[in-house]
């Protein structure tokens, strides 16, 4: 299932919401729209590499991907455009290697193309010299025209590429305060890191998806595999199907619902299919929805049970049949999250969804 007709299943939600009540139809459009947008706008990252040609490119592509993905014979393979990397299945990156000595003309060309989203100074740790004054120089010639050709304010990430018998902290304190000596680069830094094996390489795709727009965090996330970033992307599909979940349940038609909440838990777990790296398929979101126990018989009794309640508390009825409908939508969304992206057993995810979440976001005016 491709992210176009995830989407289009959402077009037709919004076609069934406008058959809701008045008063409810816009609290669910906007839960819909974050949705919508991650999916509708997602895109490659676009980074800028700085520094100096010969080394950094190759380490940086690796080190996100998670993968060897680059070979060392393409760390100074260059046109001054940007060159598309990636990982099958798992998403790309769009990469501007403009590391001197490449030409500043067609720097220029390329980055007034298509704004980037985030300069990235690799450098090895070795003593500053003139070559790295030069270095710094460029790069703040190369922000200061992106800065004014989209008036935008991009960010600046400084990277050390750690090398033997080299004191990588102290290396990268000395990078950090180099970069801190022109403004121009000052005035766009966001911090500098080691790119050193485990927690450091994944706290570098942290890092750079923090500074990226959200139409490209989702690319950042899948590519890079990093856990920490799919799950709070993940949480934001979770916590708008929840919403949406609980006031369509609230809707005083017996059984109409059915087929609402069915394909909206289908379409969520797909989705989170996708931000895992996964190719998106409803019928594995409904193959593994149904491993869960989520079945139909199993929503019928707990929504016909809810439904007694309304004949003996009219006020409270509606509302506790809504709470029902979210309480099993959050259960289904983190049962998924674990499966997907934590790596759980099928058994340890049905165990998450029958424990059924204690607080699931509802609906807000």
């Amino acid at each position: 299932m491709k992210p176009s007709s995830f989407l289009g299943f959402y077009e037709k939600l919004e076609k069934l919401v406008h058959r809701l009540p008045e008063a409810l139809q816009q609290p669910i459009l906007r839960e819909i729209t974050p949705i919508k947008t991650l999916f509708l706008l997602q895109r490659a990252p676009r980074l800028v590499l700085l520094g100096a040609g010969g080394a950094g490119k190759v380490a940086l592509i690796n080190a996100l991907f998670g993968a060897e993905t680059a070979q060392p014979g393409e760390e100074n393979l260059s046109d001054g455009t940007w060159q598309i990397h990636g990982r099958a299945a798992r998403g790309t990156l769009r990469l501007l290697d403009a590391r001197r000595p490449a030409s500043f003309n067609l720097l220029k060309a390329a980055l007034t193309a298509e704004a980037p989203d985030l300069f990235i100074f690799v450098r090895p740790a070795r003593e500053i010299d003139a070559d790295f004054a030069a270095d710094l120089d460029h790069a703040a010639e190369l922000l200061t025209f992106a800065e004014s050709r989209h008036g935008t304010r991009p960010r600046l990430l400084g990277v050390l590429l750690p090398e033997a018998a080299t004191d990588t902290e102290r290396a990268r304190q000395d990078l950090h305060a180099a970069l801190h000596t022109r403004t121009e680069l000052s005035d766009h830094m966001v911090g500098t890191l080691a790119l050193t094996p485990g927690a450091e390489t994944e706290r570098l795709a942290e890092l750079i998806a923090l500074e990226l727009p959200g139409e490209a965090q989702l690319e950042m996330a899948r590519l890079s595999g990093n856990r920490v970033l799919q799950k709070q992307i993940a949480q934001v599909v979770i916590k708008s199907v929840t919403a949406i979940s609980a006031a369509v349940g609230a809707q005083p038609i017996p059984l109409a619902d059915f087929p609402i909440l069915t394909s909206l838990q289908a379409a969520m777990v797909a989705g989170i299919m996708h931000i895992s790296g996964r190719e998106m398929s409803m019928k594995l979101a409904g193959e593994f929805t149904a491993a869960l126990g989520a079945n139909l018989g199993l929503g019928l009794a707990l929504r016909e049970g809810s439904r007694a309640v309304v004949k003996l508390l009219p006020v409270w009825g509606n509302a506790i049949s809504g709470g029902v409908a979210a309480a099993g939508t959050y259960a289904v969304g983190r049962a998924a999250v674990g499966y997907f992206i934590e790596g759980i057993s099928i058994a340890d995810a049905r165990g998450l969804f029958r424990r059924g979440p204690k607080n699931p976001p509802l609906l807000k005016d």
